[in-house]
């Protein structure tokens, strides 16, 4: 990644290490007691604040002047060694699971790591030699986690918001997949419509393989193609929309100048 290495070195931005950790904290104490009240799976708990620490390193990274991934990832850290210390003071049951703190330590670092680097491509501080023309896999990683995370917090944090009406749940999370291509679209250089319709397949896929064998759920074979086809279909149409916004947005600022 062109220039990375060396805006990495710069001093540690502890401003946004602060703010990360205060949005991290406020994110997690909310959607812990929204999901913990209404699904009382530890698998969909934990998936949720997975998607949280990619949310925290995403908003540092894309609000932040400069590379922030490492901080990005020490604001993650921090947030779950304040939530795990809260967990374990009021005497949660995951708290006594020494193995789950642990995994969950990991997943922050890792985890607002990886939205650290989203959040920069987005800001589009990582400057890099792609060929607009050329299909860019960077922008389909993108996409997947975007997806997938906007896609976790729409279905599973805003259930509250609609009482669980399973058809509002499907709109939302057909939703999701548009606002994904339409980010992937506008923020990313050149013509990107297939990459995230790419993604949002994949993103099907990674969430196909959660629900069948972590939540137990069967999922039949005919319910994934229509997955992969909504997925594929309603982020190239996000991404079609976010090409036809950047276009706008570019003649507007010719025009400006």
């Amino acid at each position: 990644m062109a220039d990375e290495s060396a805006n990495t070195k710069a001093p540690l931005q502890w401003k946004w290490v602060s703010i990360g950790v205060v949005i991290g904290i406020v994110f997690m104490t909310i959607s812990f007691l929204s999901v913990s009240s209404t699904f009382h799976s530890l698998e969909i708990q934990v998936l949720v604040t997975t998607a949280g620490f990619v949310l925290i390193g995403a908003i540092v990274g894309y609000f932040s002047p400069g590379v922030t991934i490492r901080e990005a990832m020490i604001a993650g850290l921090i947030t779950m060694l304040v939530m795990g210390g809260i967990i374990i003071a009021i005497d949660a049951e995951i708290g006594h699971d020494k193995t789950m703190m642990g995994l969950l330590l990991l997943f922050s670092c890792v985890f607002s790591l990886v939205g650290g680097w989203i959040g920069e491509k987005l800001q589009g501080t990582l400057e890099e030699n792609e060929t607009p023309s050329a299909f860019q896999y960077k922008w389909v990683i993108v996409g997947t986690v975007l997806g997938f995370v906007l896609n976790v917090l729409f279905v599973f944090l805003l259930p509250k918001l609609y009482n669980l009406n399973l058809q509002i749940m499907s709109f939302v999370f057909a939703f999701s997949f548009v606002v994904t291509g339409f980010v992937v679209g506008y923020k990313s250089p050149g013509v990107t419509i297939k990459e995230p319709a790419v993604a949002g397949a994949i993103a099907i896929v990674i969430e196909y393989v959660f629900i069948q064998f972590l939540l137990g759920l069967d999922v039949s074979l005919a319910i994934l193609l229509i997955g992969l086809a909504e997925g594929f279909l309603l982020t190239f149409f996000g991404a079609w929309l976010g090409e036809r916004y950047q276009l706008m947005s570019e003649r507007v600022t010719e025009k400006a100048e």
